[in-house]
């Protein structure tokens, strides 16, 4: 049987109770909550209908809505279902997104009259509440205001952590941070779900939504990733295929847009042919000649040619006659008697 199939009969029972109402209460509230066709009017859309101000029509909903609670009560038909609804939310954790409460409960997350009919169901439940969509959460349900706060809080206190930490962590790292927040088993899933601020990227890293490790905005935030997954230098070509093949998104990754893009930013160091580095990895930018003079610099004393070539080797995918080849520039290196390379004085 098809998840919620066994509840799809919920706008049948829903139309009967509100077929008692007078007409222009029942219009009012099959027109709220999108009782025909799941697609909801606004109190002002309405009261124009009417002549009546946004704020009469509100009186009028709460009014019917207040006197529908008490009709329900003893209605064993609607409390099955209020019953089978909760049980999804309890079985959840407490908390369950709106959209994943509706393909539980009736098969589809999709605007109908049927998932209608469970919203208007749990309005008229004293306990349930719902947390309207917003900047900082997806809309979703709570069995009650203190699973609501208590939900909201953690979620907070969670991205406060994520903030001060400052980077990625991997989600088993983020299931740990979650369990101190969230008693729940599911609070690390809860908490990706629900709220906007955190999220996880292609490779099963949590971290602020905001962030570009996160959230890649372009080519240069996705190469960055694919580089850093990688964990080597990369020409750009393989670059260009490795974020086609990691499928970040629909775009696909055109080769000179990758190598032009790659060019531009800082975070990016070429170490050899077309081979890019991140720089935080140790790699410095400039030609292989900057590389030699900044190693002299940083020894202080001349080198062999040997051990030149070597740590050039280390920050720069070259072949050693180039290297050897930048070392006759005379005008920048003296070669001494023992054969070990320094800087030329000025």
């Amino acid at each position: 049987m098809k998840k919620g199939t066994n509840n799809t009969n919920i706008d049948k029972t829903v139309a009967m109770l509100v077929r008692s109402l007078a007409t222009r209460n029942r219009d009012i509230i099959t027109r709220r909550f999108g009782l025909k066709n799941g697609k909801k009017e606004t109190l002002e859309s309405i009261g124009k209908n009417y002549g009546i101000t946004r704020e009469r029509v509100r009186q009028i909903e709460e009014t019917t809505l207040g006197s529908l609670a008490k009709t329900v009560a003893t209605h064993g038909e609607f409390q099955k279902y209020l019953s089978d609804a909760k049980d999804i939310i309890v079985k959840n954790g407490g908390v369950i997104k709106e959209t994943d409460l509706f393909e539980s409960f009736t098969g589809t997350s999709k605007e109908n009259a049927v998932n209608a009919a469970l919203v208007f169901s749990l309005a008229l439940d004293k306990d349930v509440v719902k947390f309207a969509d917003n900047d900082h959460f997806h809309g979703f349900w709570a069995l009650s205001d203190g699973h609501l706060n208590k939900f909201k809080d953690a979620s907070s206190n969670i991205v406060a952590q994520l903030s001060k930490i400052g980077k990625v962590i991997p989600k088993e790292e983020f299931q740990n941070i979650a369990d101190k927040h969230i008693s729940d088993s599911k609070g690390a899933d809860l908490v990706l779900t629900l709220n906007k601020n955190i999220s996880s990227n292609i490779f099963n890293q949590v971290g602020l939504a905001s962030w570009s490790e996160i959230s890649p905005k372009g080519v240069r935030d996705k190469a960055y990733l694919v580089l850093k997954k990688e964990n080597k230098p990369k020409h750009f070509s393989e670059i260009a295929k490795l974020i086609n093949t990691y499928g970040f998104d629909s775009k696909k990754a055109n080769v000179q847009t990758v190598h032009n893009e790659l060019i531009k930013d800082i975070r990016f160091v070429l170490v050899g042919r077309g081979m890019y580095a991140l720089n935080e990895w140790g790699y410095k930018p400039g030609t292989v000649k900057d590389v030699l003079v900044d190693i002299l610099k940083s020894h202080g004393k001349s080198l062999t040619k040997a051990s030149l070539v070597a740590k050039v080797m280390d920050s720069r995918m070259v072949k050693e006659n180039t290297i050897l080849l930048n070392l006759q520039d005379s005008k920048v290196f003296a070669k001494k008697d023992d054969g070990s390379y320094t800087l030329r004085e000025v």
